[in-house]
């Protein structure tokens, strides 16, 4: 999935790329998927975008928005699988879900996994629920030590749900997916179902400067290794933790690294470092 350095970068490859180009048609691609979801039709679609020009590109989480002239955007949010830029005369992929074409002859797929949403939005829709309904971005000013505290005591699941139902509901902290999780956790050396209440004052600083580390590292290196940018590129960050280092030694402490089924996704994490609770 498309997480906070992932999205990115790419919303920074299409602004780059794509600014100042003409869409001339959308489409479906040869795949169909039940769990990607349109706001509207593909022929709404198409009639809106045709020769309306790309003016930008950006990111908040881990969504990503194309601007469509002044008042509309593409917005491709929480999501997984590949958005892919095609040069002139190049071939597109054999599968993928959606195409973009541009008058310079360029062209844009989406090739989804998991699920997602590919919403024509007008940029005030972004105001309002349940667009507005996220969190604060890990390396922006207002993320201090003080917010992030403030957002652990507002949790509203926090005697009920671990740290990582906390920190991968988008509402709370933006960007964080269960792949960035892994790490930041492992850095803080909480186990993933630690109740936000038993979080010491030291655990609460050690978090906050573990998503703040890892999600830096991660942006500048372009994403994790099984993630690829708008040209197909692998990003450069290698997680710590994740499937291949199961029943591998931690590096910290020698200990097997395990995997546990917890709130519907896999954990990888240090039996020793990150104690059960």
């Amino acid at each position: 999935m498309i997480e906070m350095p992932e999205a990115m970068t790419i919303a920074h490859q299409m602004d780059e790329t794509l600014t100042g180009k003409t869409f001339q048609h959308f489409g479906r691609g040869p795949l169909v998927h039940k769990f990607l979801w349109l706001n509207k039709t593909a022929e709404e679609y198409d009639a809106f975008l045709a020769g309306k020009q790309v003016t930008g590109a950006g990111s908040y989480g881990r969504s990503i928005f194309l601007y469509v002239g002044e008042t509309h955007l593409l917005c491709f949010a929480e999501l997984g699988g590949r958005i892919l830029y095609h040069q002139q005369g190049k071939d597109l992929p054999v599968k993928y879900h959606l195409r973009w074409d541009y008058t310079d002859d360029t062209k844009m797929t989406f090739n989804m996994q998991m699920w997602g949403f590919v919403g024509l939005l007008a940029k005030s829709d972004l105001s309002s629920p349940p667009y507005a309904d996220v969190g604060v971005p890990p390396l922006t000013d207002s993320f201090t030590i003080e917010c992030f505290n403030q957002l652990l005591e507002e949790y509203p699941e926090k005697t009920k749900k671990g740290v990582k139902g906390f920190l991968v509901t988008s509402k709370h902290v933006a960007g964080i997916g269960n792949g960035y999780l892994q790490d930041i956790l492992f850095k803080a050396k909480i186990h993933p179902a630690r109740k936000i209440p038993t979080l010491t004052e030291h655990e609460r600083y050690s978090l906050h400067a573990a998503i703040q580390d890892t999600m830096a590292e991660a942006i500048r290196l372009g994403g994790r290794e099984d993630e690829h940018d708008l040209f197909d590129h692998p990003g450069g960050y290698t997680r710590l933790m994740s499937n291949q280092m199961v029943g591998k030694p931690c590096l910290v402490c020698g200990a097997s690294i395990e995997k546990l089924s917890y709130l519907g996704g896999a954990c990888y994490l240090c039996p020793n470092c990150q104690v059960r609770p």
